[in-house]
């Protein structure tokens, strides 16, 4: 059992902004000079939004990993009417806030000795890029796949990133599936529930971790529970 990391609340300064597409960006935030957050991947901070003299808490995943121990990453998409993330639109390089944290339990078990099918759309990518990140700076040899559900092939979050790393990891299978692609896309089309039966029929030796929006999970959920994965085999982290 992983040991329990208290919350803390700690100051961080924009110090990149990545724009995706599709209204999706990467903000890599920086602690203060000796200031670290330690915790677990998977988890997640509450960012401290101020908004007309009140504070607004919103839950994010940490898309970066804990051996980062200067950085914390967010991969936040613009919602219509949202306060936290048209707030998050305005921030510049140089703009500080707050964020308190670590909190959540959707984590890997300290021993990987399955092989972990990640299954995210958009922003759910976030927690799967701490996981990878990790398993493979550990030196994990066991396969890992992703299958990474976006629209459009122009705006796939960390899509050269996860190329090249599947590049050098062998044991890495990144599978971009797209929902709207163009006559030139060579990869994998539709939605990410149809992978499982395609892809990973087989339950022996593996887990599904899913992270995304509720209508995504369930399917998921019911393609993996036809293809005969218990329930203790598919794990995931719900956005809405």
């Amino acid at each position: 059992m992983a040991e329990k990391i208290e919350p803390r609340v700690l100051d961080v300064t924009v110090s990149e902004i990545v724009d995706f597409g599709n209204e999706t960006r990467h903000f890599n935030l920086r602690f203060p000079p000796g200031v670290e957050m330690t915790f677990l991947p998977g988890q997640f901070v509450a960012v401290l939004c101020p908004q007309a003299g009140k504070v607004i808490r919103r839950a994010y995943s940490i898309a970066s990993p804990p051996y980062d121990k200067t950085d914390l990453a967010l991969v936040i998409k613009r919602v219509d009417g949202g306060a936290v993330t048209n707030w998050f639109w305005d921030l510049k390089v140089g703009d500080r806030f707050q964020v308190h944290g670590p909190y959540g339990k959707f984590i890997l078990p300290q021993t990987v000795d399955f092989e972990p099918v990640f299954v995210a759309t958009g922003t759910g990518i976030a927690p799967f890029r701490s996981m990878i990140l990790s398993l493979l700076k550990n030196g994990h040899t066991g396969k890992i796949s992703l299958v990474f559900g976006v629209r459009f092939e122009n705006a796939i979050p960390y899509h050269a990133e996860f190329t090249e790393l599947a590049a050098r990891h062998p044991n890495l299978s990144y599978i971009p599936t797209l929902s709207r692609p163009t006559p030139s896309w060579k990869g994998e089309t539709g939605y990410v529930q149809t992978k499982i039966a395609k892809l990973f029929a087989d339950p022996a030796g593996r887990k599904i971790y899913i992270c995304g929006l509720g209508e995504m999970i369930r399917a998921v959920c019911d393609a993996g529970a036809q293809c005969g994965y218990a329930k203790d085999q598919i794990l995931f982290e719900k956005y809405d």
